[in-house]
C-alpha cells in the first residue's frame, strides 16, 4: 500500500521527531564523508552542485526532475534507521494558504529543521498560484514545453509562484539555486508543488508526458531514471493526504478536455520609452507599452519573448493594464485590484565559474518566454481610452533583506519584443 504524504501542519510530534531524526541521520553520514551518495550534503548537491545533477529548469523536465529527487531522497528517509524510519515521507508545506501564526509553519522552527537566514519579513503569497492547477488545462503552458520547442519554455507554476517563492517569500539559501537544498524547507516545499503537479494530472486525465524517454540527470545510475517512470505517484509509492482546507480549495468544477485556441492576429506593442531597457529601469523601476484596442476573436494575451534569466540576482516583473491617463501607482491597492493582470518571477541561474568554459546555464534556459491573458482587462468598461501595458520591476530581497534596485541587475534585464496575440 503506497505511503501517505501529508501537511507538515498533521503531522504528530512523534512523527515530526522521526522525520528529523531521518534528516539527522543523513547528515551524519555527510559529517563523516561528505562523498557518501546516501546523504544529505549528495543529495542536495544533486539538486544545488553543477557537476553533481544539476536539476532541470525551464522546461518540461522540471516537474519529473524533481518528483524523482524527492522519490529518491525519501527512500534514503525511510532506510536511514529501521524500523524507527520505515514510514517517514517528505511532509508538504502547502503554501497557496497563510499560516495562522508566524509566515512558515511552526515546524520549520524546530531543531533539524530550522534556518536563520530564511526572509521573516511578511510577503504576499503568490496570486493566482491555485488557479494555475483548477484553470490550466493545457500541459505545455502548466509543466513547461520539451526543450527547444519554438512556442515557449517554463510553465506558469515554475516561472511565476516557484520563481518567486525561492528568492523573495523564503529568501536565504532557497534565494540562490546553488544552496537551495541546503534548506530542509526545499524539500517539502517541493513536495507541494509535486502535489499541485498530481492535483492537475488527476483534474486533467493524467495526459501522457512529454519527452518521455529523456534521462534525468543525476539519476542515470537509479532504477528509474526516465520522464516516462516518474508521472505515476502511486507506481512511486505514494500518495497524498489532502488537509481540509486543500480538499475545499481543490473542489472545482474540473475543466473539461482542453481545445487548441487558434491564433487570428499577432501585433508588437510599441515601447513608451525612447532609452534602453536597463536605462528606463533606472529611472522609473518600470517598463510601459502601448497596448492597441481590442481586436474582434476570443482570449488575448500578451507575450513576453527573450526575456533573458539573470544569474546576478532575481526579480518580479508584474504586469498591469490600464488607462493611459490614469497614473501608474503599483502601491495603492485600489489601482492594483483594477488593474494587476499577472506577474512572471526571474529567479537567478546557477552561474558556472569564471574558469569554466562550458554554457553558463548548463540546465536552465537563458531566455524565458511568458504570456499573460489580458482579456478580462483588455477594453474594460473604466478602461477609457489608449490603454498601457506597465511592467514594475521588483527586484528579490538581498540577503540583507534590502530590495535596492542594483543597476547591474537591471542591465541583465532584457526583453526582446512584447507582442499582443488574439485566439479564437
Amino acid at each position: 500500500m503506497a505511503k501517505g504524504r501529508r501537511d507538515i501542519n498533521a503531522l504528530t510530534d512523534d512523527e515530526l521527531r522521526d522525520y528529523i531524526h531521518a534528516l539527522d541521520v543523513l547528515r551524519q553520514r555527510s559529517a563523516q564523508n561528505p562523498d557518501d551518495e546516501t546523504g544529505y550534503v549528495f543529495q542536495a548537491a544533486l539538486h544545488n552542485d553543477m557537476f553533481v545533477g544539476p536539476c532541470e529548469h525551464g522546461s518540461d523536465l522540471f516537474f519529473p526532475w524533481h518528483r524523482a529527487h524527492l522519490h529518491y531522497f525519501e527512500q534514503l528517509l525511510q532506510a536511514a534507521d529501521p524500523p524507527r524510519t520505515d514510514n517517514v515521507t517528505i511532509p508538504y508545506w502547502d503554501w497557496i494558504h497563510a499560516e495562522a501564526t508566524g509566515k512558515f509553519p511552526a515546524a520549520f522552527s524546530d531543531e533539524g529543521l530550522s534556518e536563520d537566514d530564511r526572509n521573516e519579513e511578511p510577503e504576499e503569497l503568490p496570486s493566482q498560484t491555485l488557479t494555475i492547477v483548477t484553470d490550466e488545462t493545457s500541459w505545455a503552458e502548466f509543466g513547461g514545453y520539451p526543450d527547444g520547442d519554438p512556442n515557449g519554455d517554463y510553465g506558469r507554476l515554475e516561472r511565476g509562484p516557484h520563481n518567486f517563492m525561492h528568492p523573495t517569500f523564503i529568501g536565504g539559501k532557497m534565494a540562490n539555486p546553488a544552496t537551495a537544498a541546503e534548506d530542509p524547507i526545499y524539500f517539502s516545499f517541493h513536495c507541494f508543488i509535486d502535489l499541485m503537479w498530481a492535483e492537475w494530472q488527476r483534474r486533467n486525465g493524467m495526459p501522457p508526458a512529454t519527452s518521455p524517454d529523456h534521462n534525468l540527470r543525476g539519476f542515470e545510475a537509479q532504477p528509474k531514471h526516465t520522464v516516462a517512470e516518474f508521472q505515476e505517484t502511486e507506481e512511486l509509492d505514494y500518495v497524498y493526504e489532502y488537509s481540509a482546507q486543500l480538499k475545499e480549495a481543490f473542489e472545482i468544477e474540473v475543466p473539461g478536455p482542453p481545445s487548441e485556441p487558434e491564433l487570428l492576429a499577432t501585433e508588437p506593442l510599441e515601447p513608451v520609452f525612447a532609452e534602453g531597457i536597463a536605462a528606463e529601469l533606472r529611472r522609473t523601476e518600470r517598463l510601459q507599452y502601448r497596448v492597441p484596442a481590442a481586436r474582434e476573436g476570443g482570449a488575448t494575451t500578451v507575450r513576453l519573448n527573450g526575456i533573458k534569466v539573470p544569474t546576478g540576482g532575481s526579480y518580479v516583473l508584474r504586469a498591469y493594464l490600464h488607462p493611459a491617463e490614469v497614473e501608474f501607482t503599483p502601491d495603492d491597492p485600489d489601482f492594483a485590484a483594477r488593474f494587476f493582470v499577472d506577474f512572471v518571477a526571474l529567479w537567478r541561474a546557477h552561474a558556472m565559474p569564471e574558469d569554466d568554459d562550458r554554457e553558463a546555464h548548463a540546465h536552465h534556459p537563458t531566455e524565458m518566454t511568458a504570456r499573460f491573458d489580458v482579456t478580462a482587462k483588455l477594453g474594460a468598461p473604466d478602461s477609457g481610452g489608449e490603454q498601457l501595458l506597465s511592467l514594475q520591476y521588483v527586484p528579490a530581497p538581498d540577503p540583507s533583506g534590502r530590495r535596492e534596485l542594483r543597476p547591474e541587475l537591471a542591465d541583465e534585464v532584457t526583453l526582446d519584443e512584447v507582442v499582443m496575440e488574439v485566439y479564437r
